[in-house]
């Protein structure tokens, strides 16, 4: 908890965790595919490439499946009993997903920073509370 308040108190964010290796292997590959899609070609031109064609297809379809990701992880998030289990889901699926290539760096540390955000004071001191208790129950087993 000592660590938890360290950092708080430089003012970083308790849920910010490091990216492990797969992570940043996501990450890299993230970066090399928005890198190959290059410039947009003017709007002028007479006949799109089946490169462009093929372009938009997979754009449209990488928003409809990011869409739909979002809205069955914010589902299972209300099926949860109570708060604490859905931030758990929350932070486990919709912030560090398996499926990495659907968030960015700059996407999970916004998510991160704005979590501070959204919690109230007293939901803050309620959270710290709980996990200093879950962290008592592990030391002592």
């Amino acid at each position: 908890m000592d660590k938890l308040r360290g950092n708080n108190a430089a003012g970083e964010n308790p849920f910010k965790r490091p990216m492990n290796a797969l992570q940043k292997q996501w990450y890299r590959v993230l970066l090399a595919r928005r890198v190959g899609f290059g410039q947009r070609p003017p709007p002028d031109e007479k006949e799109p490439t089946y490169a462009d064609i093929c372009r938009q297809r997979y754009a449209a379809s990488f928003r409809r499946y990011n869409e739909c990701f979002r809205r069955e992880m914010a589902k299972h998030e209300e099926m949860q009993r109570c708060a604490i289990d859905a931030m758990r889901v929350h932070r486990t699926f919709a912030i560090t997903t398996l499926w990495l290539p659907l968030h960015s760096k700059r996407e999970i540390n916004s998510t991160l920073e704005t979590l501070e955000k959204v919690l109230t004071a007293k939901e803050r001191r309620r959270l710290q509370e709980i996990l200093k208790q879950g962290e008592s129950w592990h030391s002592h087993r």
